[in-house]
């Protein structure tokens, strides 16, 4: 019998910056993300972001955002393995979310992003964007 084939687990995120702010989400777990979530067999990527972003927030992603970063992560014992593409969109006005899913969502200056995110290279390019 041969083992079963694995995968990468496939994500996509955005980014949404408004005034020198981003969205960030905080989940009744406590955990805090960007918006997206995780690829269904046969989605595209924009299909998947789409949805996702219908399921937490009842919207309607208007164009196509920009291919920000792809991070790709396999644990050491290469029992797991992620890939996630995080696109970014600036907006001209604040849009009106609502949520489906109970995540709260905050916008975040740069400083209240550190706090939340950490600092590092990530966090600066994306408000160089």
């Amino acid at each position: 019998m041969q083992p079963p084939k694995k995968y990468p687990k496939i994500s996509v995120k955005i980014i949404f910056k408004w005034e020198e702010k981003i969205l960030m989400f905080r989940y009744p777990s406590g955990v805090n993300d960007l918006p997206g979530g995780t690829m269904e067999w046969g989605e595209s990527t924009m299909e998947t972001l789409r949805r996702e972003l219908r399921e937490e927030l009842d919207y309607e992603l208007q164009g196509e955002p920009e291919l920000f970063e792809v991070y790709n992560d396999i644990e050491e014992e290469k029992d797991r393995h992620r890939v996630q593409l995080q696109y970014i969109q600036r907006l001209n006005a604040e849009p009106r979310f609502t949520s489906l899913e109970g995540v709260e969502y905050h916008w975040l200056d740069k400083e209240e992003a550190k706090r939340v995110f950490g600092e590092g290279e990530f966090l600066e390019r994306i408000f160089e964007y």
